[in-house]
């Protein structure tokens, strides 16, 4: 409570109190941010979790594939998720069906223009010749570029969420590079690429 100490006396315990009520309730949201934050890193871990025993579990390359267009979308809480090869050669039948993608060669060049292993876009329209008919549900999306050398074709995994915010260039890209790198080498393995 205010005290009164005479005329040209100020009470400084209040405002010290006011300043003390401010500092405490800026570390409780700081503190709660910070929950946040740890709560959906959790999260994000253990959808990249889930994912790579997934993708550990194909029993072929058209599993994988499988796994990718069909699982994936799933467990990352996503849209679309479509597995692009670059290359001016037909697709087997097989693997069209299976739900690869083919892009024309420089495609990717293009679309990554010298950018990282993975490129995350946000509050986009989504590229119908990566996700078909699904692209008008993207608005925004995470790029993994999968590298299988350089005689190889270049491929690419795109994720694709429905919220402009689902992937930003702001969020941290390890889980995500982790989790290409698994399937770069599980891809490998189906193809029997040597590393």
């Amino acid at each position: 409570p205010e005290s009164d100490h005479g005329e040209g006396v100020v009470d400084m315990q209040r405002f010290m109190l006011e300043r003390l009520q401010r500092d405490l309730a800026d570390k409780r949201d700081r503190e709660q941010a910070l929950l946040a934050a740890t709560r959906a890193n959790l999260d994000a871990q253990a959808k990249i979790h889930q994912a790579v025993r997934a993708v550990l579990e194909a029993d072929s390359f058209e599993s994988l594939i499988k796994i990718i267009t069909g699982k994936l979308p799933g467990l990352f809480d996503i849209a679309a998720a479509s597995f692009c090869v670059e290359s001016d050669a037909l697709l087997p039948d097989n693997a069209a069906k299976a739900g690869i993608i083919l892009l024309p060669p420089g495609s990717l060049g293009k679309m990554l223009d010298n950018e990282p292993a993975v490129a995350l876009r946000a509050d986009i329209e989504g590229d119908e010749r990566i996700f078909g008919k699904k692209a008008k549900l993207i608005r925004s999306v995470a790029l993994l570029r999968l590298d299988f050398g350089t005689k190889k074709p270049q491929v690419l995994l795109a994720l694709g969420a429905n919220a402009p915010d689902g992937f930003d260039p702001r969020q941290g890209t390890e889980l995500l590079s982790f989790f290409a790198h698994t399937l770069q080498q599980c891809t490998r393995r189906w193809l029997g690429i040597a590393p």
